[in-house]
C-alpha cells in the first residue's frame, strides 16, 4: 500500500472522507483557505530560496505575495479585504523575525519515502517536508508551517503523528542519523501567531512510530475488505467539500418532495413528544421506525428538519477469537483482567497495550452485534 502522510492524517480524522478522496478520487475545489496558506508557503519559499545570491528583501516578498493574490476566490470583497491584510501582516511578521540570512537551510520542499515492512508486504509512506535545517550543534530541524488560526498545546505537538513520519522520512533520506544516534529536531511555525513549537524526537522513536503507522495501515485494510468506511463526524465537517455525498450531511442537499415534507413533519413530532414522558413512547417507537425506513430508502445517515437534526449511528460491539486473544495477552499479564472478556475492560486493556500488540489484536477482532441508535440535535430557534 503506497499512502501520503495526508491520507494518513484524512483516514485518522474520517474513515469516509477517506475514502472519497484517497479510493473513489472524488474530486473538489480548493477552499479558500487551502489557497491562502499555499501562497503563504509559497512567498516563504521564494525568501528562502537557496539560489539567491543575495536574499529577497521584504519588500521583494510582499510584491511577490500580491502579484499571486487572486482575489476571485472570496465571494464577499469584505472578507478578501481582510484576508489579503492578514496575509501581509503574517509576512512582515516573519521576516522580522526571520531573515533568510540567519539559516542554514539543507532544503526546502523535501519529498520523501518511507518503506515499512509487515509480514510479506512493503508499504510506502510519501510527503514533502516544508524546510529542513542544519543548526549549530549539528542538529537537523525540520519545520513545518501553519497557517491555521489555532495553537495547539506543547503535549501535542510532542505526540505529533505528522512530525513523526517526517522524522521517518529525514532518517530514511540520511541513514547516518540513524547510526549515529542523533535526535532531531521537529518544529511546527504557527504563522498567525509568530510562534514556532518544538519538540525532540530520538531515535527510540523510530519504532514506535512505525507500529503506529501499521496499525493504521491495518485498520485501512480491513475496510478495504468489509467495504465499510464510516463517517467520523467532528468540527472540522463544517469545512468538508464532501457533505453532498456524506450519509450525515447530505440530506441538506436533497430537493425537497413531498416524502421530505411528511419526514420534517415526523421529525417535528418526535421533538414534541421527546419532550413529554408520559404516553409517548410507543409513538417515538414508531416515529423512529418511519424515520429508520427513510434512512435506509435514501441512504442517509442524518436528516435535517426545522425542529432540528436527528442522526443515525452504528455501534459495534467486537468479539474475539478468545484462544488467540489468551496467547496474546497471557504472556504481558493481561489476561486475568479479561477472564470474562467484559467488553469495558477489554477496551482499556487495548489502550494501554504498545502499538504492535494492538495490532495484533485488530487482526484477530471482528463485529459482533451491530446496532443504530438515533440522536436528536434540536435547534436553539425552534
Amino acid at each position: 500500500m503506497r499512502l501520503s502522510y495526508s491520507a494518513l492524517e484524512t483516514y485518522k480524522q474520517c474513515p469516509l472522507k477517506f475514502k472519497f478522496r484517497e479510493i473513489d478520487r472524488v474530486k473538489t475545489p480548493k477552499t479558500k483557505e487551502a489557497v491562502f496558506g499555499s501562497l503563504i508557503h509559497d512567498a516563504l519559499h521564494m525568501i528562502h530560496d537557496t539560489s539567491h545570491l543575495v536574499p529577497p528583501t521584504e519588500e521583494e516578498m510582499l510584491q511577490y505575495f500580491s502579484q499571486k493574490w487572486s482575489p476571485d476566490i472570496y465571494d464577499d470583497p469584505q472578507e478578501e479585504t481582510i484576508a489579503f491584510s492578514q496575509g501581509i501582516k503574517i509576512l512582515k511578521n516573519y521576516y522580522s523575525q526571520n531573515y533568510p540570512a540567519n539559516f542554514n537551510i539543507v532544503d526546502l520542499e523535501t519529498r520523501f519515502e518511507v518503506p515499512l515492512a509487515s509480514g510479506n508486504e512493503i508499504h510506502t509512506i510519501t510527503g514533502a517536508i516544508d524546510r529542513i535545517d542544519k543548526l549549530d550543534n549539528s542538529l537537523f530541524e525540520i519545520i513545518d508551517y501553519k497557517t491555521t488560526k489555532k495553537m495547539p498545546g506543547q503535549k501535542i505537538v510532542d505526540n505529533n503523528l505528522q512530525l513523526a513520519v517526517y522524522h521517518l522520512g529525514v532518517v530514511n533520506r540520511w541513514p547516518s542519523i540513524l547510526e549515529q544516534n542523533r535526535p532531531v529536531k521537529l518544529s511546527l511555525y504557527y504563522l498567525r501567531h509568530g510562534e514556532k513549537l518544538s519538540t525532540i524526537r530520538t531515535p527510540e522513536y523510530i519504532n514506535e512510530t512505525r507500529e503506529k503507522i501499521l496499525l493504521t495501515i491495518d485498520q485501512i485494510k480491513n475496510n478495504l475488505l468489509s467495504q465499510e468506511f464510516e463517517p467520523n463526524p467532528g468540527p472540522l465537517c463544517n469545512w468538508c467539500p464532501y457533505q453532498p455525498l456524506c450519509p450525515l450531511f447530505k440530506h441538506k442537499f436533497k430537493e425537497k418532495t413531498l416524502t421530505d415534507e411528511e419526514v420534517n413533519s415526523a421529525v417535528k413530532e418526535y421533538f414534541e413528544l421527546k419532550s413529554k414522558s408520559d404516553g409517548a413512547s410507543k409513538r417515538m417507537s414508531e416515529i423512529k421506525i418511519l424515520i429508520n425506513r427513510y434512512y435506509d430508502e435514501h441512504g442517509l445517515e442524518r436528516v435535517f428538519a426545522e425542529a432540528g437534526a436527528i442522526t443515525r449511528s452504528t455501534k459495534k460491539t467486537f468479539i474475539y477469537d478468545g484462544k488467540a486473544l489468551k496467547e496474546i495477552l497471557e504472556p504481558l499479564g493481561k489476561w486475568r483482567e479479561v477472564l470474562t472478556v467484559d467488553p469495558t475492560k477489554l477496551k482499556k486493556v487495548i489502550e494501554s497495550l504498545p502499538p504492535d500488540i494492538r495490532r495484533k489484536l485488530e487482526q484477530i477482532k471482528k463485529v459482533g452485534k451491530e446496532t443504530k441508535t438515533i440522536t436528536a440535535t434540536k435547534n436553539k430557534k425552534s
